[in-house]
């Protein structure tokens, strides 16, 4: 017996799938400007941060090659550094959001059969020994036994 059968869930429509995908390209952009940053600071120029207003426009810059995009400051060019390291971040970022959204709704997954009390309170006491022979026909045989 599963407790979603006696609680009303919210329909999965599309908002869960646009929050989710929402979440996954800001999880993106975040690892992608962290990798360039990290990138700068391991090459010597300092930590660098872009201004709010040209953090996303900035991160298709670094996609694209660009790694002083939205920056006023110009360094190194190690690019692929920066990929290594937004790449990291990324996929821990992803992972640990996995992780947190598998325990949120560990509750709610299929626990198995119901236990003899639940039973018990959902069937009643009087049921379940009239229906014996039907729940567990291994135990509670009619007729002549062997």
């Amino acid at each position: 017996m599963t407790d979603s059968q006696h609680e009303d869930g919210y329909a999965w429509t599309w908002e869960p799938a646009v929050g989710i995908l929402t979440t996954v390209a800001l999880l993106a952009v975040v690892a992608v400007q962290v990798g360039r940053s990290l990138t700068l600071a391991a090459a010597g120029a300092g930590w660098h941060w872009p201004p709010l207003a040209v953090l996303v426009p900035s991160s298709w810059g670094i996609l694209t090659g660009n790694l002083h995009a939205g920056l006023t400051t110009h360094g190194t060019d190690a690019v692929w550094v920066a990929w290594a390291i937004a790449a990291a971040v990324f996929i821990a970022g992803l992972t640990a959001a996995i992780v947190l959204a598998l325990r949120v709704t560990a509750g709610r997954r299929f626990k198995g059969m119901a236990t003899t009390g639940q039973a018990e309170q959902l069937l009643g006491l009087g049921r379940l020994r009239a229906n014996r022979a039907v729940i567990r026909p291994d135990l509670c045989r009619k007729g002549h036994r062997r």
